[in-house]
């Protein structure tokens, strides 16, 4: 059984130089008597799980990635001064298995270490099984992440392994001086030639977008998109993207989705049944993670009785592909 994800992130105490954004952030002095009780009621209540991490003040940790806050309006609007257990398990499926046990920066070294019996060897086993990894590794693939936030997904992609990484969100300078902060702090210089950021808005594929140059247009086999389908209105425009960037000349293209249910599981279970098939992708694999113990447990799209306090306790997470209707059935089947 894998780790708890709420034991991976630690919020982190303010020891670097803050961010060339950042002069009119709130002094971390002033703390919000509400935020010291979110962040204890973990330990007040045992079975409590936190479904965010950090604020505009608090850096946070998460093994050995350390990501930097965000401070604006429209940002926060946004909410992309926290991290979500759902950027988290993107991380760590993106990490790798033989990788992420054994994180660290050592010098010369591209961020990770391990060897092939590091999934023994990382405490509470692995997300994915073996064969289950083979499918979802980002190693050797190029990869782009959607609505990035502090970008965990891309930057443990680049020590994973993808020969190429682009980290994108919404066209903020602010925004994408956090992204560009957190890849200089966390990815070792031999590998920052490998990954870049770039400003894109959903569904925004025509020219003049950067999204519309042939290096992006379907060049990507390894699409990650993490908590980012807890506004409906944006389905639509989100799974277009997904579907532009997603390479249609290798198999094993994919889109890794990984999602909480702060707005409800009817909204999640709407961007699986409608927007991501009216654009041609399927889903392949599914299924549901509990952040407390990594219990996995079969996807459902309504849950009786589910309250908001065990909502947050679980994620879903996916693998799409390109899928085509069937004739007479109108099932989506792989293309």
């Amino acid at each position: 059984m894998p780790p708890s994800l709420q034991s991976l992130i630690t919020a982190q105490p303010r020891t670097r130089p803050s961010p060339p954004h950042a002069s009119s952030r709130p002094s971390a002095e002033a703390e919000d008597p509400a935020d010291i009780f979110a962040s204890a009621l973990g330990s007040v209540f045992a079975d409590d799980a936190r479904d965010v991490h950090g604020d505009a003040a608090t850096p946070v940790e998460y093994r050995a990635v350390r990501v930097a806050d965000v401070v604006g309006e429209e940002e926060r609007g946004r909410f992309a001064h926290y991290v979500w257990n759902a950027g988290v398990l993107v991380g760590e499926v993106c990490g790798g298995s033989r990788k992420v046990g054994t994180m660290g920066r050592g010098e010369g070294g591209n961020g990770v270490n391990g060897g092939e019996e590091e999934r023994e060897k990382i405490e509470g086993g692995w997300w994915l099984t073996e064969e289950e990894e083979t499918r979802w590794s980002v190693e050797g693939e190029s990869v782009i992440e959607l609505g990035a936030g502090a970008g965990l997904g891309g930057i443990m992609s680049v020590l994973g392994g993808a020969k190429r990484v682009t980290i994108t969100d919404y066209p903020s300078s602010t925004l994408l001086t956090a992204l560009t902060h957190n890849i200089t702090t966390n990815v070792p210089p031999p590998l920052r030639a490998t990954v870049t950021t770039m400003p894109h808005l959903w569904g925004d594929i025509h020219p003049p977008s950067p999204a519309a140059c042939p290096a992006h247009a379907h060049a990507y086999t390894r699409v990650l998109a993490a908590d980012c389908l807890w506004l409906s209105a944006q389905h639509a425009a989100l799974a277009r993207s997904m579907k532009h960037f997603l390479s249609p000349r290798d198999a094993g293209a994919s889109v890794i989705v990984a999602a909480g249910f702060h707005t409800g599981r009817a909204k999640v279970a709407a961007f699986f049944e409608e927007a991501a098939p009216a654009e041609g992708l399927m889903v392949r694999e599914i299924w549901e993670v509990d952040v407390r113990s990594g219990v996995r447990r079969e996807w459902r799209t309504k849950r009786e009785g589910e309250g908001v306090a065990e909502r947050k306790a679980w994620l879903v997470l996916a693998r799409l592909g390109v899928g085509v209707r069937e004739e007479g059935s109108g099932e989506m089947v792989e293309a």
